[in-house]
């Protein structure tokens, strides 16, 4: 999205970290046409989350589930709280069980803790949950964009 100066352009990105397809083409399907040129980019691992987090500057939230193939997003959380960027980055916890994880109640960077849903029809209720949070995210990244 072109800032008030009309020179930076600037594309705010919700980094969803999921590995299961169907999972990840629902949320996008029904998180799509977010505001401030928005968009969700998906990655199925620990790995390649850290990787986008390191290199990417345009993330405004995080969207983990909590069993991945290659380990437990609460350690990402938990990796994210530990960079003084990263930390400011908000962070909505999408798993079908949270029960093994009590303490992401207390994280400070956990925006919202959400159930996956059971149907594909529940995802557009999740959307509709979700969309206040990701908007503010992603507005609260436009405007401190440089």
């Amino acid at each position: 999205m072109k800032r008030g100066d009309g020179m930076t352009h600037y594309t705010p990105r919700l980094l969803l970290v999921e590995d299961d397809p169907q999972d990840a083409f629902l949320v996008g399907r029904y998180l799509s046409d977010l505001p401030y040129g928005g968009q969700v980019s998906q990655v199925d691992s620990l790995h390649n989350a850290r990787a986008q987090l390191e290199q990417s500057t345009d993330i405004a939230c995080v969207m983990v589930d909590l069993k991945l193939a290659d380990g437990s997003g609460a350690t990402l959380i938990e990796w994210m709280l530990s960079d003084d960027v990263l930390r400011e980055i908000p962070i909505i916890v999408f798993s079908g069980d949270r029960s093994t994880h009590p303490e992401l109640d207390t994280f400070a960077n956990v925006a919202c803790l959400i159930q996956k849903p059971a149907s594909a029809e529940g995802y557009e209720a999740l959307a509709k949950a979700l969309r206040p949070i990701v908007e503010s995210a992603l507005a609260r990244a436009v405007y401190a964009a440089p």
